[in-house]
């Protein structure tokens, strides 16, 4: 790569320190130009040792005015984040300042960077592969503790070793069948436990895809929809739930006549939380919208909460709310179960709802709101005793590239089990094979190392 880039890697805005980067062959020179006093005649910043910091003074390459006082950091290639000389000025962090440092940067020779082009870089080196270098912007970009661990394991290379472990193995098959056809003279037979391993890696494929649900969930969060006819207690669930009174709570039927939404974090993964109308027919004109509202909402969520009360047994409006969520991933509520004269069962809540996970609970008492919370959990991502340490994939492109790539081991080994020839085997495990490639780099298009690429930030 010919050109040297540049760029502010801090946030915009003011603050104490703000950073400038270079990148690239020339990053020296443009530093020489730049620095009060620096050059090959008075000690260049090629004869400072890598990965050291130094205090100069940034300067206008033409007009000679000093611009800031800096920290320098230098960072020799091969050992540096994008694998190329990086030079860094850590200056003051206003807005003005930081762009006038940039701009004589690029007086000096520099080019601006491109979103994610220092990445993209520390990728074309080899200083990270593909999984790795899309784990940089889920690192950014986490707003759980759940997706900073999963970046963290795809930023440390779990995924990545996970890959080449299975990539080892479908190459030993294809070897041994590539043998046969190469040399039908020498009359090589076939490993006799090819089958045997393209099971194994079968295994291992799907296991790491059991993951993908938590996967999602830690980077994406989980969409929950509380609905309910009026007045079983819908806001008190969602007051308990984020931990606060926000949403207004009365005995007046249809209080709520609008969506509002919070999010909460539950064992490191977000959840956003919807409240809504309540579901009945109503002459009301806003309260009418606020319903209408209610049953958009529900074909967004991805777990839907409801909810019941104990206190009442199952009104006709009730079987509307029934009905509206039929079909639906759901949790059932029965609210104000602390009631001493309740007039819905537990067989009544199963004859309607066969095979949901029931919770009978108490706004008023606080019973039930961690099952709540638990119960959401498993219904999106199963199993949580494990702390998501299964949870690997980083992106839906990689969970498709898994995918694929299972399929095409399937396909595989029926071939084998048909005792098919080896051409056909060979196929689908080299499209296994391209799919892995696919996850970690190493056969992927310019257009979508682009794509990747343009969702990063400049400087980064």
């Amino acid at each position: 790569m010919e050109d040297t880039i540049a760029a502010i890697t801090t946030a915009y805005g003011e603050a104490a320190v703000g950073i400038v980067r270079i990148s690239g062959p020339q990053a020296v020179k443009i530093a020489d130009r730049v620095l009060k006093g620096r050059d090959e005649s008075k000690q260049s910043v090629r004869h400072w040792p890598s990965h050291t910091l130094h205090l100069a003074t940034v300067q206008d390459p033409q007009t000679k005015e000093a611009i800031d006082e800096v920290l320098v950091a230098v960072m020799w290639g091969p050992h540096s984040y994008t694998g190329e000389d990086v030079i860094e000025f850590q200056g003051h962090g206003g807005r003005l300042i930081l762009r006038e440092v940039l701009e004589a940067v690029l007086r000096a020779g520099a080019r601006l960077a491109e979103p994610g082009e220092f990445t993209r870089r520390a990728f074309m080196n080899g200083r990270m592969d593909l999984a790795q270098a899309e784990a940089v912007i889920d690192l950014i970009r986490a707003r759980s503790e759940a997706a900073r661990r999963l970046a963290m394991r795809q930023l440390e290379g779990r995924l990545s070793g996970r890959i080449k472990q299975i990539k080892e193995m479908l190459i030993d098959i294809a070897a041994s069948l590539e043998a046969v056809l190469d040399f039908p003279e020498e009359g090589i037979e076939a490993e006799t436990d090819s089958a045997d391993k393209m099971r194994i890696v079968i295994q291992e494929l799907e296991k790491i895809l059991e993951g993908a649900r938590g996967s999602r969930a830690a980077r994406e969060g989980i969409r929950v929809v509380i609905i309910g006819k009026p007045n079983v207690g819908k806001s008190s669930l969602w007051n308990e739930l984020i931990g606060e009174d926000r949403a207004i709570v009365t005995e007046i039927a249809g209080t709520t006549r609008d969506v509002i939404e919070e999010e909460v974090v539950v064992r490191g993964v977000p959840i956003r939380l919807v409240d809504t109308a309540g579901i009945r027919e109503t002459a009301d004109l806003v309260e009418r919208i606020g319903v209408a509202k209610a049953r958009e909402m529900l074909q967004r969520g991805q777990v839907v909460l409801v909810v019941f009360d104990a206190g009442e047994g199952i009104g006709v409006d009730d079987q509307k709310v029934v009905e509206l969520v039929s079909g639906m991933p759901l949790l059932v509520i029965v609210n104000k179960s602390d009631l001493a004269e309740q007039k819905i069962d537990s067989a009544t809540i199963n004859h309607l709802f066969p095979h949901e996970t029931v919770i009978w609970a108490s706004m008023k008492e606080k019973w039930g709101i961690e099952e709540i919370k638990e119960a959401i959990l498993s219904k999106v991502v199963g199993n949580t005793s494990d702390q998501g340490e299964e949870w690997l994939i980083g992106s839906v492109r990689q969970e498709e590239a898994l995918n694929r790539c299972l399929r095409a081991c399937r396909a595989s080994l029926m071939a084998m089990e048909e005792q098919l020839p080896s051409e056909f085997v060979l196929i689908d495990l080299n499209e296994a094979l391209e799919s892995l490639g696919e996850i970690t780099g190493e056969s992927i298009s310019d257009q979508v190392l682009d794509r990747i690429f343009s969702e990063f930030c400049i400087g980064k």
